[in-house]
């Protein structure tokens, strides 16, 4: 099982706590208690060391209300609950109170106050009574060489049972001390320990659920500051510093991943030459005007344009005047048609359009515009002066006809408009069967000779 950052830090600092504290409470309560129990052997052996010397006149003249006097004197101490005066032949000469323990043999050999017997709730403490010596010299000095000891004669015995039910909640309440201290010190430890994990762990656990969020592509994280302890301050800091960093770079990347990926898709899509859409892209908006043209009814426009006179200019000056020419044909057909008409470059000076939302007769019209802004063109190169044409196909595009349809139907218009002497728009319809066919001359067609009249231009058919 795996132990969490935060309760091995709890485990680090409570344990010893608990230990340390179960034993200073087992040792306060041991020593409580000990002293609890020395001082009620003191007390009760104080006591029978008191009664023994006053007993001794009653025991001597065996007065016995004398002595019960002195042990009912005796009860009036705390926690003394019987006591007994024997004689020298263990004859009880007087009794006050209950006795709870039967007297032990053990008392009557005693000679000095201790503990005689135990009881479940009860102590008794008993001592000799002693005859005191008589105080003449001579006697004394007699005494002393006989050997006889000086303390007195033993002349009977004093007892008494003291009740242990105090000692009992004494010590209870020792332990209860014990214990409850023991929880307060655990209690503050506790408290302690607890400030101290959240202190390490709560940091660590927002680090550690920032990496998680950025391992799962959330690269726009942060962790508070606020850290108690300084090198994990430091550490919040270099962690949001990096997570910045790296979400900058990320952003950078991202945006030049996404740069280089539009690129890739308007290069996948335009000429590079002038910028308009190529025949891929041409080819792709054809299909969307012809299935939009069946489903919905709308009419759309075809134009082919075949530049006239424009190999001219690349036999003449290069290939560098060539396509410097072909900019601005391509600029100028796009300025002279609608936002939403579609201009492609399909072929080296060739160009397709798709006039959407145009009926024939406006289609004819922008056609016609086009190539009068062709045809009005001037291009300088090298101390000449250049003039080209454009031959236009045009087809509608409406139900019923097809991408393959529409666009050898426009290939034959613009090849019907060379033919015709260039420069010009020629409609050529789809015929009903939908399967239009070339000419003589053109693929599939015998071949036939090509008009070679002079256009306005001064050249031929033959220099397309």
């Amino acid at each position: 099982m795996t132990i969490s950052l935060r309760r091995r830090l709890l485990l680090v600092v409570m344990l010893p706590a608990v230990l340390l504290a179960a034993g200073i409470a087992s040792l306060f309560a041991v020593r409580g208690t000990q002293a609890v129990d020395d001082a009620l052997t003191d007390r009760g052996a104080a006591i029978v060391s008191f009664l023994a010397p006053a007993a001794e006149y009653g025991v001597i003249t065996g007065n016995r209300s004398a002595l019960a006097s002195l042990l009912q004197a005796a009860l009036e101490q705390r926690d003394v609950t019987a006591a007994a005066v024997y004689d020298a032949s263990g004859v009880a000469l007087a009794v006050s109170g209950r006795l709870k323990l039967s007297v032990p043999a053990s008392l009557f050999g005693i000679d000095h106050a201790r503990i005689v017997d135990r009881g479940e709730d009860r102590l008794g403490f008993g001592a000799p009574v002693l005859a005191a010596p008589v105080e003449v010299d001579d006697l004394d000095l007699a005494n002393a060489e006989a050997g006889t000891d000086a303390r007195g004669v033993g002349i009977g015995w004093v007892y008494v049972e003291i009740d242990t039910l105090s000692l009992d909640n004494e010590k209870r309440a020792i332990l209860r001390n014990a214990l409850l201290l023991a929880l307060l010190g655990l209690g503050l430890t506790a408290w302690l320990a607890v400030r101290m994990a959240d202190a390490v762990t709560g940091p660590i656990r927002s680090l550690a659920d920032a990496v998680v969020g950025m391992a799962g592509g959330s690269l726009d994280v942060a962790v508070r500051e606020d850290a108690a302890i300084g090198e994990l301050r430091v550490l919040q800091q270099g962690f949001n510093a990096m997570a910045h960093a790296i979400s900058d770079a990320q952003r950078t990347l991202q945006a030049r991943v996404d740069e280089a990926t539009a690129m890739l898709a308007h290069q996948a899509t335009h000429d590079p030459l002038t910028g308009l859409a190529n025949r891929r892209a041409f080819e792709e908006a054809l299909e969307v005007a012809v299935n939009t043209s069946r489903r919905a009814g709308d009419h759309d426009v075809l134009c082919f344009i075949d530049l006239d006179r424009f190999k001219v200019v690349n036999d003449t000056c290069g290939h560098a005047a060539g396509d410097e020419l072909l900019r601005r044909i391509a600029h100028t057909i796009q300025q002279r048609v609608r936002s939403n008409d579609l201009v492609c470059r399909i072929g080296g000076d060739e160009f397709a359009l798709i006039l959407r939302g145009c009926g024939p007769e406006e289609g004819r019209r922008i056609a016609e515009h086009l190539r009068e802004a062709v045809a009005a063109l001037q291009f300088d190169r090298d101390g000449r002066r250049f003039t080209v044409g454009a031959s236009i196909g045009l087809v509608p595009i409406g139900e019923g006809v097809g991408a393959s349809e529409a666009l050898i139907a426009a290939d034959l218009a613009c090849y019907e408009a060379k033919h015709r002497g260039r420069n010009r728009v020629v409609e050529h319809p789809v015929p009903a069967d939908g399967s239009p066919r070339y000419p003589e001359g053109e693929p599939g067609g015998a071949e036939v000779p090509v008009d070679l009249v002079p256009d306005a231009g001064g050249a031929s058919a033959g220099e397309r």
